[in-house]
């Protein structure tokens, strides 16, 4: 492992650990087991640091949504609800510990820094929501669910997941885990159960 991969994954530690201005860049250094000085040939300062994990982090989470078009396929042979449910399952299939330090970090930062307060408002929420809205449309497209107020019902789950998320991301046990997944597998039910369009009784033979 790389320096400068040494320097990233203690930063973030700490960070998730302390917060942001909980850490100094000699902390970082005397975690990694290398001269205060010997940290900025790798990064220009503290704020480099977080701007690499913030990048990371939206890596991560764009990964973690399918492309549409596997969606739409999955439509053909799953109800609403087990579509959506698949959703969080390829989301959680990213969560590591890595991804759960990073989270912990954007949850909490987003209140105090600049950086993580525009991935919350963009990542976690706008182009989430976006996604949603996306998926509900072509759900609707397909006849798979009946006219609603999609942008209202994707704001609605995104918020109930981003919830549940900052909650998983500062579990401490894998039974804590265990209970939160469960719920953001619930919600699906919660919000898509009785969606679905109903045939048409007149076209019944």
């Amino acid at each position: 492992m790389s320096t400068k991969q040494d320097i990233f994954d203690c930063a973030l530690a700490l960070f998730s650990e302390r917060g942001y201005n909980g850490v100094s860049m000699r902390d970082i250094a005397r975690k990694v087991g290398i001269k205060g000085s010997s940290i900025y040939n790798h990064y220009a300062g503290k704020e480099a640091i977080m701007a690499d994990i913030c990048q990371t982090f939206v890596r991560t989470l764009a990964v973690s949504r399918p492309p549409l078009n596997e969606v739409t396929d999955k439509m053909d042979r799953m109800n609403v609800e087990d579509v959506f449910k698949s959703l969080i399952v390829a989301y959680g299939k990213r969560i590591n510990e890595q991804w759960t330090q990073m989270a912990r970090l954007v949850f909490s930062e987003h209140f105090y820094n600049d950086m993580a307060r525009d991935i919350f408002a963009r990542e976690i929420i706008e182009n989430n929501v976006s996604y949603y809205v996306s998926v509900l449309t072509e759900m609707e497209r397909k006849g798979k669910i009946k006219g609603i107020d999609k942008p209202l019902i994707a704001a609605l789950f995104n918020n109930e997941q981003v919830m549940l998320s900052m909650q998983y991301a500062h579990c401490q046990t894998d039974e804590e885990k265990k209970k939160t997944a469960e719920l953001m597998m619930k919600s699906a039910d919660y919000f898509f159960q009785g969606l679905e369009a109903k045939k048409n009784a007149s076209s019944r033979p």
